[in-house]
């Protein structure tokens, strides 16, 4: 079985295959298909995985640690060995330690992936079930319907699709797939249902390729991207400094020694050395905390984009209601309600799981209804474009069709509109004013094209208790939700009124007969009902138009265009597996609070990313602005390379404790807004200079040796550097939150060992208490500020 290739099942005629597979129509015995699974193997492609050395080694190749590792070699060459073995010591640390979470957020995306599996609908024993897409064998029965992912080559037995198979050979149109032919794994069905054969799993799948709900190669996020040109502006600040310095020293006619030093110092004081280890950590614990929160994201960037989100188009069944359809009435016009309830059976499909189907059979089988003598000959599964199902019947020698689908598309079709429209309208905006959903059945009679509308069937799905309150809460932190629904105004608006939306329901084909655009529009509406997933697609380009952020979400294979063209594209639960592969985020958990949730998580590492930004600039100048203060005013320098490698050496732990610290998410959407934080950040960085120039001042004139100025001048430093993180944590006032654990262990462990090496004399030379504690008044002046970064944050927009 397994030489034969799938272009070969493909020439076979079916019979032939079942002989070929040693399988039958009614499936595999689970006996049979433990067995082969141990002959054949998972139905998957196992990644090549990278050497995790080479992989630990690349940590030392590219911008960042080529800087580094610039400012090691200068350090060596200029004779300076503790300052470069401080920084080798760090590099070192930094590479192992973003090795180490990278590994972990590897991990974490491994486990996303097995929670993400395509599940497939198998026959085994003669019964459905639904099954993890790599354990199917060759000889499986599977049945694929609209928004299913082909889990291998199969060979189709009954049924037609249209499948997208545009991933696997680039080619842009659908192809229509018959009995006898073959649809190829890793492709997407996008009209029809079908009962199939699998003919080859895995790596012997005529292209090899399964789809992954996980996509691997990723772009830079937002964040990252900001993150790294502030980085490359601390850079430039650093060698701006040192151009001015060297040409005091050129001026001053220097040695070359004391130019190699100042190299040192300048670029030791710019150069990010945490930076790697920040991203990779803030990246793994936001993926992580995410999915302990029911959401998971197929992209990591996915964790960082939320936050900016201003706009969320939330599907009304499954995600504000229950979707859990019960048909509560029927109300009938020409049959009674057995026959209404033995014509939606006839319409409806038990293996497409789906909600509205589901509910119909329940309902008939509770009416004891019997269609065992009636034969389908011909049936087209649920449409969404279409907003029908259909089935041509064979009973007693008479042929007829049943339509099953949304009332209004249903009563275009029928030959006895006129008669009964006003009584259906009627009825429609009595049930919708209730909040239910209604599905129309008509049959035809002696002419199979002529349709007439028997029944109206009414379905309840009540919105969930906790969605009027969860609305709320995303209106409190900035986003505005729009309820999308293919129901009528009525039943949108009652079920938006009810979970708090609002009342502004604009229904999209009332829109398209008005000649108004969406784009004109879309900002004076709380929801939008009568709509297609096409729909959606105009929806997210028209919000993005406004200058909008928008999340949306999907179930369907039809809503793919509107994820992927969303900044943030969500799968709910039970969606689809082409909606999972199209969203950015899956939810596993249903209604909204998995979105809400989402939202704080998301602010929460903004918050952290920018803290480390404020930070991180504002340490440069402030280091940048005391080594140029000591050059113009005592023709020297305060902070030698050592000076510079203990101050790294201190703040280093420090910075990473920022990508875990506690952070208050903010109440609004987050954009990253550069010209705001940098004038925070410069004019605090310059402040902050001034109490550590003076301490070095008042050491000075003390007359104090130059070995005690630059030693108390690096006390201050590492004091202010602690008050700083203290600080810049907060968007408000500082005691507004309490700082994480691992940061307070860290500015703790950071204040008592420099003052225990001033104390004793270790490294530092020995210092009075005296000396220390002037260091630390005139360190806590920089506490004054905290009105001053309080005001800034609220003038430029980043007070959360």
């Amino acid at each position: 079985m397994s030489s034969i290739s799938t272009k070969d099942y493909q020439k076979m005629s079916l019979e032939e295959v079942f002989e070929k597979l040693g399988s039958s129509p009614q499936g595999l015995s689970s006996q049979e298909a433990e067995k082969r699974l141990k002959e054949y193997g998972f139905n998957e492609i196992l990644e090549k995985k990278e050497n995790p050395l080479l992989e630990y080694l690349k940590r030392y190749w590219g911008p960042l640690p080529w800087l580094m590792e610039f400012t090691i070699a200068v350090s060596y060459l200029a004779g300076r060995y503790f300052e470069a073995a401080i920084m080798l010591g760090l590099l070192v640390l930094n590479a192992t330690l973003g090795h180490y979470h990278a590994r972990s957020s590897k991990k974490a995306v491994e486990l996303l992936k097995r929670k993400l599996t395509v599940n497939a609908r198998v026959l085994r024993e003669g019964k459905w079930v639904s099954l993890p897409a790599r354990e199917l064998v060759p000889g499986d029965i599977v049945f694929l319907r609209l928004g299913s992912v082909v889990p291998a080559d199969v060979k189709l037995i009954e049924g037609k699709l249209l499948v997208d198979q545009s991933a696997l050979t680039g080619e842009s149109l659908p192809v229509e797939v018959s009995p006898g032919d073959v649809a190829f794994s890793g492709s997407i069905v996008k009209r029809g249902e079908a009962k199939c054969i699998v003919v080859n799993t895995g790596t012997r799948t005529y292209f090899g390729k399964t789809l992954e709900l996980i996509k691997q190669a990723k772009s830079r996020s937002e964040q990252e991207e900001v993150v790294l040109q502030v980085t490359r502006y601390a850079v430039f600040i650093g060698l701006a400094g040192l151009v001015v310095a060297s040409i005091i020293s050129i001026w001053e006619r220097r040695p070359l020694i004391d130019l190699t030093n100042m190299a040192v110092v300048f670029l030791m004081s710019s150069v990010p050395v945490a930076l790697p280890a920040v991203l990779t950590i803030m990246q793994a614990y936001g993926a992580l905390e995410l999915a302990r929160n029911g959401v998971l994201v197929t992209r990591l960037s996915a964790a960082e984009d939320f936050s900016a989100v201003d706009v969320s188009c939330l599907d009304k069944t499954g995600t504000i209601t229950m979707n859990k359809l019960k048909v509560v009435e029927v109300r009938t016009f020409m049959e009674d309600e057995g026959k209404a309830a033995l014509y939606a059976l006839l319409a409806s499909r038990a293996e497409a799981e789906d909600p509205l189907n589901l509910a119909v059979i329940e309902y008939a089988k509770s009416k004891g209804v019997d269609a065992s003598r009636y034969t389908v000959v011909e049936f087209t599964p649920f449409d969404p474009s279409i907003k029908r199902s259909e089935a041509v019947v064979q009973h007693d020698g008479e042929r007829f069709k049943v339509v099953m689908g949304e009332p209004r598309t249903v009563l275009s079709l029928s030959s006895n509109r006129e008669k009964i429209e006003k009584e259906v309208l009627e009825e429609l905006d009595k049930a919708a004013s209730r909040g239910m959903r209604t599905l129309a059945v008509a049959r035809s009679k002696e002419d199979i094209s002529k349709l007439d509308l028997v029944a109206l069937i009414h379905l309840l799905d009540p919105p969930r208790p906790d969605s009027r309150q969860l609305i709320l809460e995303l209106k409190a932190n900035g986003i505005r939700p729009i309820m999308l629904t293919g129901d009528n105004v009525a039943v949108a608006k009652e079920i938006a009124k009810q979970v708090g939306i609002g009342e502004r329901v604009l229904s999209v084909r009332d829109l398209r007969s008005s000649g108004k655009e969406l784009v004109d529009v879309i900002d004076e509406v709380d929801g939008l009902a009568e709509v297609y997933p096409e729909d959606k697609f105009h929806v997210v380009k028209a919000l993005q138009a406004k200058g909008h952020f928008v999340a949306m979400t999907g179930d369907g294979v039809n809503d793919a265009p509107a994820l992927s063209q969303a900044e943030v594209g969500i799968a709910v639960e039970n969606a689809t597996d082409a909606a999972k592969a199209a969203a950015s985020i899956v939810l596993v958990k249903p209604g909204i609070e998995p979105i809400v949730m989402a939202v704080k998580v998301s602010r929460t590492l903004h918050e952290r990313a920018l803290s480390w930004v404020i930070n991180k600039v504002s340490k440069t100048v402030q280091s940048i602005a005391v080594l140029l203060a000591g050059m113009l005013v005592y023709r020297r320098m305060l902070l030698e390379p050592v000076d510079m490698a203990l101050l790294l050496l201190a703040n280093d732990f420090l910075t990473m404790s920022l990508a875990t610290d506690h952070a208050t998410p903010s109440q609004k959407p987050t954009r990253w807004r550069l010209v705001p934080i940098a004038i925070q950040s410069l004019l605090l960085g310059f402040l902050m200079a001034l109490p550590v120039f003076l301490v070095s001042r008042f050491t000075f004139s003390n007359g104090a040796d130059w070995s005690l100025v630059r030693a108390t001048t690096l006390l201050a430093m590492v004091y202010t550097s602690q008050f700083r993180v203290l600080m810049v944590r907060e968007r408000d006032w500082m005691w507004h939150s309490k700082p994480g654990r691992e940061l307070t262990i860290s500015i703790i462990a950071t204040f008592l060992a420099f003052t225990l090496m001033g104390l004793y004399g270790v490294i530092l030379p020995r210092m009075s208490i005296e000396d220390i504690l002037t260091v630390l008044a005139c360190s806590l002046t920089v506490l004054l500020l905290e009105p001053l970064k309080a005001f800034l944050s609220r003038k430029n927009g980043l007070k959360r």
